[in-house]
């Protein structure tokens, strides 16, 4: 559905385009019967057409501006990566990005509809996919848009996801072939897409190894702990719990340290497991199922799946540019991780 333009307003109100211009102009003197104004100005309001203010300051020149929703701190490696590689698709096109510093996601929308801004991208995370309203906002006003790390393939926009099936087959993969018979599964709580398919993905490659035994451990971290660790040094504890945790199941040695190996499916666990079970044991294996890029130099043997967040956020940024620029149909990707050590 194509943005309602002046000429739809005119078709609908019978009347010239020019009529239309003056009627929702607040600063014409152009003289024009009241009646008309207000009938001209109802149709207008019934069927969505929105005066582009910035478009005609411009001369009907776009924006050419993105803007980004993301309610999380760029000071995150995972974000700061996907950041970088929106800055780069966007500018590959001769474009920009704006991050809205609201919360108030509509507000995007109407940006958009009102010619400052040419399209939107959405950055999910943990348990945070695209809301109910926003989503209906963009199919109801044919919005340029992009979601990305959402999970969903089944909807009306371009979405750009991660191959977190694939990543836990790597790791199952390598784990098993390098002797590896005693698996900790250590995962927060978090009612999220990716931890779902992280999960399914990792009892179902063990399955096809009966000879392997998977231990839980779920972490402290939930859903509704997330926006506190973001607020505050909540997250300290955490790793402290972790730590402790994962030391006292070395200390049982319930399985020879050289074929156990601790398998963090939050990115942000690799690091405290790590240094804990290196510090009692450098026989363990630790290795991470979703990761940005962990420091080979610090954490020298540290294995993980690293996900592609610069690439997928070039791609995103490429979907929503030729989708606001051609009005191109929606695609979805789905893009692999890679196995680092």
């Amino acid at each position: 559905m194509k943005r309602p333009t002046l000429r739809d307003v005119a078709e609908r109100a019978g009347v010239s385009v020019s009529a239309v211009s003056y009627a929702l102009n607040e600063n014409s003197d152009f003289p024009l019967a009241e009646r008309t104004r207000s009938r001209i100005r109802r149709i207008a309001r019934e069927i969505g057409y929105v005066p582009n203010s910035l478009a005609r300051s411009l001369r009907q020149r776009a924006a050419r501006l993105i803007g980004v929703i993301l309610d999380k701190p760029l000071a995150y490696p995972r974000y700061a990566a996907i950041a970088d590689g929106l800055a780069q698709g966007v500018a590959a096109e001769g474009y920009q990005l704006m991050f809205l510093a609201t919360r108030d996601h509509l507000a995007g929308v109407d940006a958009v509809r009102s010619g400052q801004l040419d399209g939107l991208v959405f950055v999910g995370h943990d348990d945070h996919a695209v809301p109910d309203d926003l989503a209906r906002a963009i199919a109801e006003h044919d919005i340029p848009f992009g979601a990305i790390d959402c999970g969903s393939a089944d909807v009306a926009y371009s979405t750009v996801d991660f191959d977190y099936a694939r990543g836990v087959q790597l790791v199952v993969e390598r784990l098993v072939a390098d002797g590896v018979r005693t698996v900790h599964y250590v995962r927060p709580e978090i009612a999220s897409h990716a931890e779902r398919v992280r999960e399914q993905a990792m009892f179902r490659e063990l399955a096809a190894h009966p000879d392997v035994a998977v231990h839980v451990l779920q972490t402290t971290i939930t859903s509704a702990s997330l926006a506190a660790i973001d607020a505050s040094e909540t997250g300290i504890d955490h790793r402290a719990d972790l730590a402790r945790r994962i030391g006292e199941l070395l200390d049982a040695r319930a399985a020879p340290p050289d074929t156990t190996a601790f398998v963090c499916s939050w990115g942000a666990d690799v690091e405290t497991v790590f240094a804990t079970a290196r510090a009692r044991d450098p026989r363990c294996r630790v290795v991470g199922l979703a990761a940005g890029a962990l420091d080979p130099a610090l954490w020298p043997g540290v294995s993980y799946a690293s996900l592609p967040l610069a690439e997928g956020g070039r791609a995103c940024a490429g979907l929503v540019v030729v989708a606001a620029r051609d009005g191109s149909a929606p695609e979805h990707l789905l893009l692999a991780p890679t196995l680092v050590g």
